[in-house]
This record gives structure tokens, sequence and C-alpha cells, in this order.
């Protein structure tokens, strides 16, 4: 007999997930998620400072829930949501810039990730390429536009080393890539494999070849909080499509 696997780092049952979930890998934006704009929001998580919430966005359940940074922490999550019953999940994240007309604040829907990552090889996935699913990008892009929001879709690079990613940008600016962050490619790439629909929506904090690599402005805390509507507005789309 099979032993059924169970979370071990989400420690909370199925019935306290939502089938959707938006995953920042900061705790204190999935915190300022659940008070700002979820609906009788709960703490269902806070394991590890992986602080997890369930609350209700225009009647439609939905959990924000933290991955932490890098692929290898960001996939843990990714997993346990799976035998959490998660159906579709949207990474709201941050990145840096590496194209010189993208300012911080930008907002970036990346359409693919770059794999500059370990842990596509660790999970015999190097072959697949890492895009995110396209109803999910679709919603997303739909939703941006909609909310007339400023926003790019492009290529990203998931990098594993943030202090390296300067000398990675700049082997990667001509090739068209507009950021690097440091989980899309793996949660794309285990989404796909794992049944789970994944989309991402990153806003620009800084940019690492034409300025500071992270920054903290009023521009950048509204294009935050743009990323949060753009994604909780995908949500509606995909509930009600």
């Amino acid at each position: 007999m099979v032993e059924q696997l169970k979370p071990h780092h989400l420690k909370c049952q199925p019935t306290d997930i939502a089938p959707y979930a938006l995953l920042p890998g900061d705790p204190g934006r999935a915190k300022m998620v659940a008070e700002k704009y979820l609906k009788s929001a709960r703490l269902v998580n806070d394991f590890r400072g992986l602080l997890s919430y369930t609350g209700e966005y225009n009647g439609i359940p939905v959990s924000v829930i933290t991955t932490g940074m890098g692929c290898p922490s960001a996939c843990i999550i990714l997993e346990e949501m799976k035998m959490l019953g998660v159906k579709t999940v949207i990474r709201i994240g941050t990145c840096g810039a590496v194209q010189k007309d993208i300012s911080p604040g930008k907002i970036i829907i990346p359409n693919g990730a770059v794999p500059l990552c370990g842990i596509l090889k660790t999970y015999d996935l190097s072959p697949l390429p890492p895009v995110p699913n396209y109803t999910v990008l679709r919603a997303i892009v739909d939703s941006a536009y909609a909310l007339k929001k400023e926003y790019s879709v492009g290529i990203i690079a998931t990098s594993d080393a943030f202090y390296r990613e300067i000398t990675q940008a700049r082997e990667w600016e001509d090739k068209g890539v507009l950021a690097f962050e440091m989980e899309c490619a793996g949660l794309f790439s285990l989404g796909l494999v794992r049944g789970i629909r994944v989309g991402a929506v990153l806003a620009a904090t800084g940019n690492i070849l034409y300025g500071e690599q992270v920054m903290e402005t009023e521009e950048i805390a509204v294009a935050i909080e743009n990323e949060i509507l753009i994604a909780l507005n995908a949500v509606k789309r995909l509930e009600y499509s």
C-alpha cells in the first residue's frame, strides 16, 4: 500500500485552503493581502514563518500562502498545496528589471522563464519549457488591461543566486529577458507535471543593470498593490469564465 503523502510545512487541513491561492514570497505581503483585500480572512498556518490565510474575494474563496525565497522553498509549498487540493495559483512577487526601458514600479507578466536554477534537473524536468498555464496567463493579462495598469509581457529569468544576478543579467539582457527573480521557473514546470494551473505577476523593485537592484519607494509600493489587484481580479475571471 502506497503511503498517502501529507504536508509537513503547511500544517493545515484541505478544508483550510481554497482552490485558488496567491503566492507571495514575503510573509509580510501575505499578511497585507489577507488584511486589506480578503473578507473574513483567517490565519491557517504560521509554521516556519510560512504565513497562510484563507478568506474571500468577491465571494470566491482565496488563500494567500507564503513561499519563502527561491525555487526549493516555493516547490515544497506547491507540492503541499497539491496535497491540500489547490487547483490554481498565481505568484505575486518582485523582480529586478534587466532592460533599460523598464523602470522600478513596472508590472511584468511572465510568459516563460529561463531556468537558471537547479531544481528542474532535480525533478528531471530540464527538457520541459518553464511556461505558465495559458488560461491563467490570459486571465492575468486581461485583468491588467481591464484595470488599466501599465504592464509588460515577456520572458524573465529565474536565478538561484541573488548576489550573482548582476553578472547573469549582463549575459541575458541582449536576449530580451525582461527581469530576474527566483521562483517562477520552478513553479511553472512543477505545476505542469502536478496538474496545478500556475501563473505569475511581478512588480519590478529595481533595475539590476541600470540602477539599484532593490529599492523601496512609493512607486514600488503602488506596483505591489497593483499586482495584487491584478491577481485577484484574474481569479474572478477564472472563476466566472
